[in-house]
Protein backbone atom coordinates (compact mmCIF):
# COMPACT_ATOMS: atom_id res chain seq x y z
CA UNK A 1 0.00 0.00 0.00
CA UNK A 2 2.61 2.43 0.82
CA UNK A 3 4.63 1.82 -2.32
CA UNK A 4 1.70 2.28 -4.39
CA UNK A 5 1.13 5.49 -2.46
CA UNK A 6 4.67 6.66 -2.96
CA UNK A 7 4.46 5.81 -6.97
CA UNK A 8 0.99 7.98 -7.32
CA UNK A 9 3.36 10.78 -5.73
CA UNK A 10 6.18 10.80 -7.91
CA UNK A 11 3.44 10.77 -10.95
CA UNK A 12 1.36 13.39 -9.09
CA UNK A 13 4.91 15.75 -8.77
CA UNK A 14 5.56 14.91 -12.47
CA UNK A 15 2.32 16.02 -14.21
CA UNK A 16 2.14 18.92 -16.12
CA UNK A 17 -0.60 21.57 -15.45
CA UNK A 18 -3.71 20.76 -16.52
CA UNK A 19 -5.71 23.53 -18.65
CA UNK A 20 -7.02 26.02 -17.32
CA UNK A 21 -8.67 29.15 -18.14
CA UNK A 22 -6.98 31.48 -16.00
CA UNK A 23 -3.44 30.01 -15.50
CA UNK A 24 -1.09 31.57 -13.04
CA UNK A 25 1.55 34.54 -13.41
CA UNK A 26 4.94 34.69 -13.30
CA UNK A 27 7.61 37.68 -13.18
CA UNK A 28 11.11 36.99 -14.26
CA UNK A 29 13.06 39.86 -13.08
CA UNK A 30 16.55 39.87 -13.53
CA UNK A 31 19.69 43.10 -12.34
CA UNK A 32 20.78 42.96 -15.98
CA UNK A 33 21.28 41.03 -18.85
CA UNK A 34 24.50 38.53 -18.86
CA UNK A 35 24.87 35.50 -21.18
CA UNK A 36 25.14 33.05 -18.06
CA UNK A 37 21.35 34.64 -16.99
CA UNK A 38 20.72 34.08 -20.21
CA UNK A 39 21.35 30.37 -19.63
CA UNK A 40 19.90 30.42 -16.83
CA UNK A 41 16.07 31.71 -17.79
CA UNK A 42 16.32 29.57 -20.66
CA UNK A 43 16.77 26.21 -18.19
CA UNK A 44 13.52 27.68 -16.60
CA UNK A 45 12.08 28.10 -19.96
CA UNK A 46 12.67 24.72 -21.10
CA UNK A 47 11.78 22.57 -18.03
CA UNK A 48 7.75 24.78 -17.97
CA UNK A 49 7.85 23.52 -21.43
CA UNK A 50 8.47 20.15 -20.66
CA UNK A 51 5.39 20.50 -18.24
CA UNK A 52 3.21 21.56 -21.00
CA UNK A 53 2.75 24.62 -19.24
CA UNK A 54 3.27 26.49 -22.86
CA UNK A 55 3.89 25.15 -26.35
CA UNK A 56 6.65 25.16 -28.20
CA UNK A 57 5.41 28.38 -30.28
CA UNK A 58 4.74 30.03 -26.96
CA UNK A 59 8.26 28.69 -25.81
CA UNK A 60 9.86 30.51 -29.08
CA UNK A 61 7.90 34.06 -28.08
CA UNK A 62 9.12 33.85 -24.05
CA UNK A 63 12.63 33.05 -25.54
CA UNK A 64 12.75 36.04 -27.47
CA UNK A 65 12.35 37.76 -24.26
CA UNK A 66 8.58 38.90 -25.25
CA UNK A 67 5.83 38.31 -22.65
CA UNK A 68 3.48 36.21 -22.96
CA UNK A 69 -0.25 35.44 -21.80
CA UNK A 70 -0.87 31.69 -22.47
CA UNK A 71 -3.55 29.50 -22.29
CA UNK A 72 -2.00 28.14 -19.02
CA UNK A 73 0.48 30.46 -17.57
CA UNK A 74 0.90 34.45 -18.06
CA UNK A 75 5.03 34.88 -17.99
CA UNK A 76 5.93 38.85 -17.73
CA UNK A 77 10.07 39.58 -17.67
CA UNK A 78 11.54 42.60 -16.15
CA UNK A 79 15.71 43.54 -16.20
CA UNK A 80 17.26 46.63 -14.41
CA UNK A 81 20.47 47.36 -16.49
CA UNK A 82 22.30 47.07 -13.01
CA UNK A 83 20.95 50.23 -11.84
CA UNK A 84 18.98 50.40 -8.49
CA UNK A 85 16.24 52.88 -8.61
CA UNK A 86 15.23 51.02 -11.72
CA UNK A 87 15.36 47.53 -10.00
CA UNK A 88 13.46 48.52 -6.95
CA UNK A 89 11.02 50.16 -9.98
CA UNK A 90 11.01 47.45 -11.76
CA UNK A 91 9.75 44.72 -8.17
CA UNK A 92 7.09 47.39 -7.59
CA UNK A 93 5.70 47.36 -11.31
CA UNK A 94 5.87 43.99 -11.21
CA UNK A 95 4.18 43.43 -7.91
CA UNK A 96 1.07 45.99 -9.29
CA UNK A 97 0.53 42.65 -11.88
CA UNK A 98 -0.32 40.62 -8.59
CA UNK A 99 1.58 37.82 -9.95
CA UNK A 100 1.55 34.16 -8.08
CA UNK A 101 5.37 33.67 -8.23
CA UNK A 102 8.67 36.22 -8.53
CA UNK A 103 11.77 34.35 -9.98
CA UNK A 104 14.63 36.93 -9.05
CA UNK A 105 18.06 36.27 -10.63
CA UNK A 106 20.81 38.35 -8.23
CA UNK A 107 21.02 38.73 -4.40
CA UNK A 108 20.12 42.51 -5.62
CA UNK A 109 16.34 42.16 -7.00
CA UNK A 110 15.66 39.22 -4.07
CA UNK A 111 16.42 41.62 -1.65
CA UNK A 112 13.89 44.33 -2.73
CA UNK A 113 11.51 41.58 -3.31
CA UNK A 114 11.39 40.15 0.01
CA UNK A 115 11.71 43.58 1.65
CA UNK A 116 8.79 44.45 -0.63
CA UNK A 117 6.38 42.15 0.13
CA UNK A 118 7.55 41.21 4.05
CA UNK A 119 4.30 42.95 5.74
CA UNK A 120 1.81 41.24 2.61
CA UNK A 121 -0.71 39.28 3.70
CA UNK A 122 -0.98 36.96 1.00
CA UNK A 123 2.42 38.07 -1.05
CA UNK A 124 3.78 35.83 -3.78
CA UNK A 125 6.48 33.22 -3.95
CA UNK A 126 10.08 34.15 -4.12
CA UNK A 127 12.28 31.91 -5.84
CA UNK A 128 15.55 33.22 -6.35
CA UNK A 129 18.74 32.03 -8.41
CA UNK A 130 21.99 33.67 -9.45
CA UNK A 131 22.48 34.30 -5.63
CA UNK A 132 25.80 34.45 -4.20
CA UNK A 133 25.35 35.69 -0.60
CA UNK A 134 21.52 34.66 0.18
CA UNK A 135 22.45 35.15 3.98
CA UNK A 136 24.33 38.03 4.32
CA UNK A 137 22.21 40.47 2.13
CA UNK A 138 19.58 39.45 4.36
CA UNK A 139 17.48 37.73 2.24
CA UNK A 140 17.12 34.80 5.30
CA UNK A 141 19.20 34.12 8.09
CA UNK A 142 19.63 30.10 7.25
CA UNK A 143 18.48 27.62 4.37
CA UNK A 144 15.44 26.99 6.56
CA UNK A 145 14.85 30.04 8.88
CA UNK A 146 13.60 32.59 6.05
CA UNK A 147 10.42 33.77 4.76
CA UNK A 148 7.49 31.15 4.31
CA UNK A 149 7.00 32.58 0.69
CA UNK A 150 11.01 32.58 -0.18
CA UNK A 151 13.50 29.75 -1.36
CA UNK A 152 16.35 29.39 -4.32
CA UNK A 153 19.46 28.25 -4.27
CA UNK A 154 22.73 29.78 -3.49
CA UNK A 155 26.25 29.65 -5.46
CA UNK A 156 29.46 29.12 -4.11
CA UNK A 157 32.38 31.38 -4.40
CA UNK A 158 35.68 29.93 -4.34
CA UNK A 159 37.50 32.44 -3.08
CA UNK A 160 39.81 30.34 -0.95
CA UNK A 161 40.61 27.70 -4.77
CA UNK A 162 41.01 31.33 -6.47
CA UNK A 163 43.61 32.13 -3.49
CA UNK A 164 45.15 29.24 -3.90
CA UNK A 165 45.28 28.82 -7.29
CA UNK A 166 47.17 32.45 -6.85
CA UNK A 167 49.75 31.23 -4.35
CA UNK A 168 50.36 28.23 -5.60
CA UNK A 169 51.63 29.40 -9.36
CA UNK A 170 52.60 32.89 -8.13
CA UNK A 171 54.19 32.70 -4.57
CA UNK A 172 56.13 36.28 -5.59
CA UNK A 173 52.44 37.80 -4.39
CA UNK A 174 52.81 38.92 -0.94
CA UNK A 175 50.30 42.12 -0.92
CA UNK A 176 46.87 42.17 -2.96
CA UNK A 177 44.72 44.35 -3.15
CA UNK A 178 40.19 44.40 -3.30
CA UNK A 179 37.70 47.40 -4.33
CA UNK A 180 34.35 46.40 -2.94
CA UNK A 181 31.14 48.34 -3.24
CA UNK A 182 29.88 49.20 0.39
CA UNK A 183 26.39 49.15 -0.76
CA UNK A 184 26.02 45.45 -2.01
CA UNK A 185 26.35 42.55 0.15
CA UNK A 186 28.01 40.11 -2.33
CA UNK A 187 30.80 43.06 -2.37
CA UNK A 188 31.12 43.39 1.03
CA UNK A 189 31.37 39.83 1.74
CA UNK A 190 33.62 38.56 -0.64
CA UNK A 191 36.03 41.56 0.12
CA UNK A 192 35.85 40.38 3.73
CA UNK A 193 36.64 36.92 2.72
CA UNK A 194 39.46 37.78 0.29
CA UNK A 195 40.97 39.10 3.30
CA UNK A 196 40.38 36.50 6.14
CA UNK A 197 41.84 33.72 3.42
CA UNK A 198 44.78 36.17 2.54
CA UNK A 199 46.24 37.22 6.48
CA UNK A 200 45.62 33.62 7.44
CA UNK A 201 48.31 32.88 4.82
CA UNK A 202 50.32 35.68 5.92
CA UNK A 203 49.65 37.97 2.95
CA UNK A 204 48.99 41.78 3.46
CA UNK A 205 45.65 42.87 2.40
CA UNK A 206 44.49 46.58 1.19
CA UNK A 207 41.21 47.24 0.49
CA UNK A 208 38.94 50.31 -0.50
CA UNK A 209 35.71 50.34 -0.01
CA UNK A 210 33.45 52.34 -2.44
CA UNK A 211 29.98 53.63 -3.68
CA UNK A 212 30.35 53.57 -6.70
CA UNK A 213 31.91 53.30 -10.34
CA UNK A 214 32.91 56.67 -10.72
CA UNK A 215 35.07 55.96 -7.40
CA UNK A 216 37.13 53.01 -8.52
CA UNK A 217 40.18 54.93 -10.61
CA UNK A 218 41.03 56.61 -7.35
CA UNK A 219 40.36 53.57 -5.29
CA UNK A 220 42.56 51.35 -7.43
CA UNK A 221 45.20 54.11 -7.70
CA UNK A 222 45.51 54.65 -4.09
CA UNK A 223 46.04 50.99 -3.64
CA UNK A 224 48.90 51.07 -6.32
CA UNK A 225 50.49 53.57 -4.07
CA UNK A 226 50.23 51.10 -1.37
CA UNK A 227 52.37 48.45 -2.96
CA UNK A 228 49.96 46.08 -4.32
CA UNK A 229 51.13 43.27 -6.02
CA UNK A 230 47.74 41.85 -7.80
CA UNK A 231 43.92 42.98 -7.62
CA UNK A 232 41.85 39.88 -6.15
CA UNK A 233 38.18 40.99 -6.44
CA UNK A 234 34.91 40.14 -5.24
CA UNK A 235 32.01 38.80 -7.06
CA UNK A 236 30.03 42.33 -7.49
CA UNK A 237 27.48 42.48 -10.42
CA UNK A 238 27.28 46.26 -10.26
CA UNK A 239 31.17 46.73 -9.89
CA UNK A 240 32.11 43.36 -12.70
CA UNK A 241 29.19 44.85 -15.29
CA UNK A 242 30.73 48.22 -15.53
CA UNK A 243 33.91 47.99 -13.10
CA UNK A 244 36.15 45.19 -14.32
CA UNK A 245 36.86 46.74 -17.92
CA UNK A 246 38.23 50.24 -15.92
CA UNK A 247 40.23 48.09 -13.66
CA UNK A 248 41.59 45.79 -16.22
CA UNK A 249 42.46 48.84 -18.10
CA UNK A 250 44.28 50.46 -15.47
CA UNK A 251 46.20 47.17 -14.22
CA UNK A 252 47.44 46.85 -17.68
CA UNK A 253 49.12 50.22 -17.45
CA UNK A 254 50.71 48.98 -14.79
CA UNK A 255 51.07 45.45 -15.16
CA UNK A 256 49.70 44.51 -11.99
CA UNK A 257 47.52 40.75 -12.69
CA UNK A 258 43.11 40.95 -11.82
CA UNK A 259 42.40 37.43 -10.56
CA UNK A 260 38.51 37.27 -10.01
CA UNK A 261 35.87 34.73 -8.70
CA UNK A 262 33.48 34.40 -11.73
CA UNK A 263 35.14 32.21 -14.46
CA UNK A 264 33.59 34.48 -17.38
CA UNK A 265 35.98 37.40 -16.42
CA UNK A 266 38.68 36.50 -18.10
CA UNK A 267 36.43 37.17 -21.13
CA UNK A 268 36.05 40.49 -19.74
CA UNK A 269 40.51 41.31 -18.97
CA UNK A 270 40.81 39.47 -15.52
CA UNK A 271 44.21 37.56 -16.09
CA UNK A 272 42.79 34.42 -13.97
CA UNK A 273 39.71 33.25 -12.90
CA UNK A 274 38.37 30.02 -10.59
CA UNK A 275 34.55 30.19 -10.28
CA UNK A 276 31.08 28.95 -10.58
CA UNK A 277 29.70 27.35 -13.98
CA UNK A 278 26.65 25.55 -13.89
CA UNK A 279 24.48 28.18 -15.04
CA UNK A 280 22.20 26.01 -16.73
CA UNK A 281 21.66 23.32 -14.24
CA UNK A 282 20.49 26.30 -11.75
CA UNK A 283 17.79 27.52 -13.74
CA UNK A 284 16.89 23.77 -14.06
CA UNK A 285 16.84 23.72 -10.64
CA UNK A 286 14.42 26.39 -10.07
CA UNK A 287 12.44 25.10 -13.07
CA UNK A 288 11.90 22.00 -11.25
CA UNK A 289 10.62 23.86 -7.86
CA UNK A 290 8.53 26.16 -9.95
CA UNK A 291 7.07 23.65 -11.93
CA UNK A 292 6.33 21.36 -8.62
CA UNK A 293 4.55 24.57 -6.83
CA UNK A 294 2.48 26.10 -9.58
CA UNK A 295 1.40 21.88 -9.58
CA UNK A 296 0.35 22.54 -5.58
CA UNK A 297 2.55 20.18 -5.04
CA UNK A 298 5.26 21.66 -2.81
CA UNK A 299 5.19 23.59 0.45
CA UNK A 300 7.68 27.04 0.42
CA UNK A 301 7.70 27.24 4.11
CA UNK A 302 9.23 23.70 4.52
CA UNK A 303 11.66 23.81 1.32
CA UNK A 304 15.13 25.15 2.23
CA UNK A 305 17.31 26.83 0.74
CA UNK A 306 19.61 24.72 -1.56
CA UNK A 307 23.05 25.20 -2.45
CA UNK A 308 24.78 24.57 -5.44
CA UNK A 309 28.45 24.53 -5.99
CA UNK A 310 30.90 24.24 -8.84
CA UNK A 311 33.67 25.15 -9.98
CA UNK A 312 35.84 26.02 -13.63
CA UNK A 313 38.83 27.32 -13.80
CA UNK A 314 39.74 30.42 -16.46
CA UNK A 315 42.66 31.98 -18.02
CA UNK A 316 43.45 35.48 -20.20
CA UNK A 317 46.72 35.00 -22.30
CA UNK A 318 46.33 38.38 -23.52
CA UNK A 319 45.47 40.12 -20.36
CA UNK A 320 48.20 37.71 -18.34
CA UNK A 321 50.90 39.51 -20.77
CA UNK A 322 49.61 42.57 -20.06
CA UNK A 323 49.84 42.29 -16.81
CA UNK A 324 53.12 41.14 -16.34
CA UNK A 325 53.14 37.41 -15.38
CA UNK A 326 53.28 34.23 -17.07
CA UNK A 327 50.13 31.53 -16.91
CA UNK A 328 52.16 28.70 -16.32
CA UNK A 329 51.73 25.28 -18.47
CA UNK A 330 49.94 23.44 -14.97
CA UNK A 331 46.66 26.31 -15.26
CA UNK A 332 46.80 26.04 -18.72
CA UNK A 333 46.48 22.04 -18.42
CA UNK A 334 43.47 23.00 -15.83
CA UNK A 335 41.65 25.23 -17.99
CA UNK A 336 38.21 25.27 -18.76
CA UNK A 337 38.11 28.40 -20.22
CA UNK A 338 41.11 30.22 -22.65
CA UNK A 339 41.20 33.49 -24.10
CA UNK A 340 44.04 33.70 -26.45
CA UNK A 341 44.16 36.68 -29.46
CA UNK A 342 41.00 38.27 -28.79
CA UNK A 343 39.09 34.66 -29.06
CA UNK A 344 37.50 32.30 -26.53
CA UNK A 345 37.71 28.85 -26.16
CA UNK A 346 35.49 26.72 -23.63
CA UNK A 347 35.97 23.22 -22.78
CA UNK A 348 33.07 20.56 -23.37
CA UNK A 349 32.12 20.55 -19.46
CA UNK A 350 31.69 24.07 -19.11
CA UNK A 351 30.42 24.43 -23.07
CA UNK A 352 27.58 21.40 -21.85
CA UNK A 353 26.08 24.39 -18.74
CA UNK A 354 25.67 27.25 -21.39
CA UNK A 355 24.51 25.25 -24.18
CA UNK A 356 21.57 27.41 -26.04
CA UNK A 357 17.81 27.00 -24.36
CA UNK A 358 14.99 25.21 -26.59
CA UNK A 359 16.68 21.85 -25.99
CA UNK A 360 12.85 20.03 -24.61
CA UNK A 361 13.29 16.70 -22.84
CA UNK A 362 10.01 14.99 -23.27
CA UNK A 363 8.13 14.78 -20.00
CA UNK A 364 8.51 11.19 -19.83
CA UNK A 365 12.28 11.20 -20.31
CA UNK A 366 12.43 14.18 -17.59
CA UNK A 367 10.65 11.79 -14.64
CA UNK A 368 13.84 9.77 -13.56
CA UNK A 369 15.68 13.06 -12.74
CA UNK A 370 13.07 15.33 -11.72
CA UNK A 371 11.57 12.56 -9.47
CA UNK A 372 15.02 12.07 -7.37
CA UNK A 373 15.59 15.79 -7.46
CA UNK A 374 11.90 16.40 -5.97
CA UNK A 375 12.51 13.36 -3.09
CA UNK A 376 15.76 15.24 -2.12
CA UNK A 377 13.81 18.68 -1.91
CA UNK A 378 11.53 16.34 0.55
CA UNK A 379 14.27 15.05 2.90
CA UNK A 380 15.72 17.83 2.60
CA UNK A 381 12.05 19.67 4.31
CA UNK A 382 12.51 22.84 6.82
CA UNK A 383 11.17 20.24 10.49
CA UNK A 384 11.08 21.84 13.58
CA UNK A 385 14.10 19.84 14.59
CA UNK A 386 16.01 21.32 11.79
CA UNK A 387 14.87 24.97 12.00
CA UNK A 388 15.80 24.40 16.08
CA UNK A 389 18.73 23.22 14.87
CA UNK A 390 20.06 25.82 12.41
CA UNK A 391 18.69 28.37 14.69
CA UNK A 392 21.27 27.20 17.69
CA UNK A 393 24.04 27.85 15.34
CA UNK A 394 22.86 31.01 14.73
CA UNK A 395 22.74 31.90 18.25
CA UNK A 396 25.98 30.59 18.91
CA UNK A 397 28.03 32.27 16.34
CA UNK A 398 26.31 35.55 17.89
CA UNK A 399 27.24 34.72 21.12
Amino acid sequence: MRKTLAILLILALLLPLAAQADGPTVAILSFGQLPTNDVTEGAILDILESYGFFSADEGETLRSRADLDGEHIHIFWGSANFDLPTANLMVQQALDEEPDVLVTLSATVTQMAVNATEGMEDPPAIMFTSVFNPFEAGIAESPCIKPDHVTGALSTTPYEDLLDLMLTHYPYIETIGTIFNTSQASGVVGASEIKRIAEYWDMTVEAAGITGVDELIVAAESLLDKGVQAFVMPIDLRMDAAGLPILVALSNENGIPVFHPALFSVESGAALSAGFYSFYAQGENIGRILAAYLNGQIDLAVTPILEQSSEAIGVNLDAAMEQGIDITPAILEQADVVVEDGESTVNERVSEQMRAAGEIVPLDERMPGDEGFLFFLQSQGCSEERIAAEQAQLDAQSG
